[in-house]
């Protein structure tokens, strides 16, 4: 009988051990902001599963006018237990709904033009980057997106015209828009292009403007939901008489 006794707790023991562990839930836990020169870094760390971007779907993706930001995140029993963080003129939280995480990102108007998001894995972890609408600096400058999604190959902005070429790879439709920003982020001219054969080139005249610093850009948005999927940028000198 004792025998008996030990064997049958032997295998209670061994097959607890043994169990699978319940389903885990995807979770929320933590919020980072940093800053870098061309863009504010919001990371938002997650456990219990992995995290797909695809799951996110932007339902307000534009930072421009009103400094807002809306990602929501959808999955089945998906939840947060994250903080709100306020940080380099960010402030990041995230709202609990039912089967979805809603991420709300809000900074100054005019301040950020484009979001951009991206999962890294092991640790798992869902990246937005904000980028700054302001003329970048040197270090801000991007020549090339992305995994080569666009390429900045040479460009001239005099008083009152633009020419840029460069290279694109894997882009929706081999579609961008080549957009000239006034010193505080506003848009004062853009032209939609198409690549071929993997070129871009673009050419226009531009408003008259006061002489200023701006931002000569190439850019895809997602087709998706609007976000950014690809952004290449320069400093110039634009207008003047």
């Amino acid at each position: 009988m004792r025998r008996l006794l030990v064997a049958l707790m032997t295998t209670l023991i061994g097959g607890a051990v043994l169990a699978p562990p319940a389903s885990a839930v995807l979770t929320a836990r933590e919020i980072r902001i940093g800053d870098h020169p061309g863009f504010v870094r919001v990371v938002i760390d997650f456990t219990g599963g992995r995290v797909e971007t695809g799951e996110v779907v932007a339902t307000d993706p534009d930072p421009f006018a009103d400094g807002f930001v809306r990602l929501p995140l959808t999955r089945a029993g998906v939840r947060t237990t994250a903080d709100p963080v306020r940080d380099e003129g960010v402030f990041a939280r995230i709202a609990q709904n039912s089967g979805k995480i809603t991420i709300r990102l809000t900074g100054d108007d005019r301040r950020f033009k484009y979001v951009g998001y991206f999962a890294q894995h092991t640790p798992e972890r869902l990246v937005l980057d904000l980028y700054k609408a302001r003329p970048p600096s040197d270090a801000a400058e991007i020549l090339s997106g992305r995994g080569g999604c666009l390429r900045l190959s040479d460009h001239t902005v005099t008083r009152r015209h633009v020419d840029a070429e460069g290279r694109e790879r894997n882009l929706f439709e081999h579609s961008l828009v080549v957009r000239l920003r006034r010193s505080g982020g506003r848009i004062h001219r853009q032209k939609a292009e198409t690549a071929f054969q993997r070129m871009w080139s673009t050419s226009f005249d531009y408003p008259a403007a006061r002489r200023q610093d701006g931002t000569l850009e190439a850019v895809a948005l997602s087709a998706k939901d609007g976000t950014l999927d690809c952004l290449v940028q320069v400093r110039v000198r634009m207008g003047g008489s």
